[in-house]
């Protein structure tokens, strides 16, 4: 650590130098020499010294008492006077100045050593007080709660910025004034005075807080909110040497428990009407599951009656479908009895009744055949095998079927099929049956014209699709019948047999593999029955599922 600068302020030249020499020869840098107080005070303020020895006694316009306030004042630079004799009044003002040291002349160097010591070391300590004070001075009024510190009679020593909004007073003003005098609280339910906690902290050496529903009446007459605590302030020895009051607002801490408070009200109504909805909602679903136990039992009794409806109705179909082709049987056979006793040539008189006879037999085979059809497929007792099926060798054997009946009528019988073989894995039966139908009525409600039977692939968005149409220019349908058209038992002419199952069936037969079948028409000009193979009929359709083959 490097030696302390001094200077010395001396008016007497011979005196300056021996105190000079004595302090070089006690290890101190040379110190430099002035005669006056105005020297002295542009000295300090040029070199900065760490001591002035000042003698008190000096001649000239301002004395060294003089010279040595300015210098404390102005530098914080410690001073020790140098005097030989004074007066009490000299000396009062002196004390003002707050010395650090006083050196009686004549001296000794030992004194001279120990008083410069002494002085150096309380400067110091005094120092590091003060910026200690300073630090913790910073801190209280830099943090977010307002702070107030008293000595131990309740005067104020302190008071941060905060504490200064929220009671509306100034540090300055209230310095070494009692706290009660700007420091007001009351209960804000009782509207009572309520006592500091100062006064507990200092009496008991506790830390003392208060009860909730504290408030400040601040300067201006409002009224805040507070959360505060006090602390005694101890020295080193453990004796009370006053206290700090820490406190803040909680206004906005009360605002939140109030709005918390309103919410838990709330959500306690809610629950509560909601148990109570609850509670009937339970009462309501009792009696919901009881009505719908007491449906249920009703269901499976519907639902039992309706099987064996149905069992008795498929027992009737076969026994009238059995009964008929007796009948049938029995008509065809003697017609054909009839027949071969007549001559060879027919005259047109016989040939047209016999007609009939054959017409109405067909018909009504057909017509076995198709109740037979639609009760497998309608009863869901079916088991459909598939297989790869070649279109165009089903189209062409319905044209072999159809054609007779279409020449007969005069019609042109046509179909357009890719050369390449075209394979779908289908129900073969299924499929000739439908183009079969379709076919038939193409046939049967033309008078002239043409039939025309088109197989086309289509491959659109990555979808392969198969078209079959069967294309007339028969009759046509009316747009008000064609949503109806694929309906059993309607009782329009249009469809074949009478009765409308022809292309019911053929409805049923086309959702069973997996197609789609759709109309166009003109009433007047004709038909067009389009029959659609999609994904995922052309793959697999071992789901799918039809009736037995039909025997002929």
């Amino acid at each position: 650590m490097a030696a302390p600068r001094i200077l010395i302020v001396e008016d007497e030249g011979i005196e300056a130098l021996d105190i000079q020499r004595r302090l070089t020869s006690l290890g101190y840098p040379t110190p430099d020499i002035v005669m006056s107080g105005e020297d002295a005070v542009k000295k300090v303020e040029e070199s900065c010294p760490d001591l002035v020895l000042m003698d008190i006694m000096l001649s000239g316009a301002i004395d060294g008492v003089t010279a040595a306030e300015q210098i404390h004042t102005r530098f914080d630079v410690p001073v020790i006077y140098l005097t030989a004799y004074t007066d009490d009044v000299t000396l009062k003002r002196a004390r003002i100045t707050e010395p650090y040291g006083y050196i009686v002349k004549p001296f000794k160097e030992r004194e001279v050593h120990i008083t410069i010591d002494m002085a150096l070391y309380k400067y110091k300590m005094e120092r590091a007080l003060k910026d200690s004070e300073k630090w913790f001075s910073t801190t209280l009024r830099s943090i977010g709660d307002a702070v107030i510190s008293v000595d131990k009679n309740g005067l104020i020593t302190f008071m941060n910025p905060v504490a200064e909004n929220l009671i509306g007073w100034r540090q300055e003003e209230v310095l070494n004034h009692r706290l009660a005098e700007v420091f007001n609280i009351l209960n804000s339910q009782t509207r009572q005075p309520v006592d500091s906690p100062v006064t507990r902290a200092i009496l008991e050496g506790t830390i003392t807080g208060l009860a909730n529903h504290t408030v400040l009446v601040a300067r201006d007459g409002r009224e805040i909110p507070i959360d505060q605590s006090a602390a005694p302030i101890k020295d080193d020895k453990g004796n009370i040497i006053g206290a700090i009051l820490v406190f803040h607002d909680v206004t906005e801490r009360e605002k939140a428990e109030e709005a918390l408070r309103r919410s838990n009200d709330e959500l306690e109504r809610r629950v509560a009407q909601r148990t109570a909805d609850l509670a009937a909602t339970n009462d309501n679903l009792k009696f919901e599951i009881e009505q719908r136990r007491w449906a249920e039992h009703r269901l499976r009794a519907n639902n039992n009656e309706l099987e064996n409806a149905r069992t008795a109705k498929d027992r009737f179909l076969k026994t009238m479908v059995h009964e008929l082709h007796m009948v049938l049987d029995a008509n065809m056979g003697s017609t054909s009895t009839f027949m071969s006793g007549l001559p060879a040539a027919l005259t047109e008189a016989q040939e047209k009744p016999l007609g009939m006879i054959r017409s109405s037999a067909q018909h009504l085979r057909a017509l076995i055949y198709y109740l037979l059809d639609l009760a497998k497929i309608e009863s869901g007792n079916v088991a459909l095998s598939t297989e790869p099926v070649d279109l165009s060798s089903i189209i062409t054997e319905v044209m072999q079927s159809m054609r007779p009946a279409a020449e007969q009528k005069g019609l042109q019988f046509t179909c357009n099929m890719p050369e390449a073989q075209v394979l779908a894995r289908t129900h073969r039966r299924a499929l000739g049956q439908i183009l079969l139908n379709l076919t038939d009525n193409a046939v049967k409600f033309t008078e002239r014209g043409q039939v025309h039977l088109d197989l086309v692939q289509r491959n659109e968005y990555g979808r392969s699709t198969t078209e079959i149409s069967v294309v007339d220019t028969g009759i046509g349908i009316r747009k008000k019948d064609q949503e109806a058209i694929f309906k059993g038992f309607e009782p329009e002419g249009i469809m074949l047999p009478r009765t409308g199952l022809g292309l019911h069936l053929s409805q049923k037969l086309a959702e069973l593999i997996g197609a789609e079948l759709s109309l166009r028409s003109v009433y007047g000009k004709g038909s067009t029955f389009t029959l659609t193979l999609k994904p995922p009929f052309m793959g697999d359709l071992s789901l799918l599922s039809l009736g037995a083959e039909k025997k002929n």
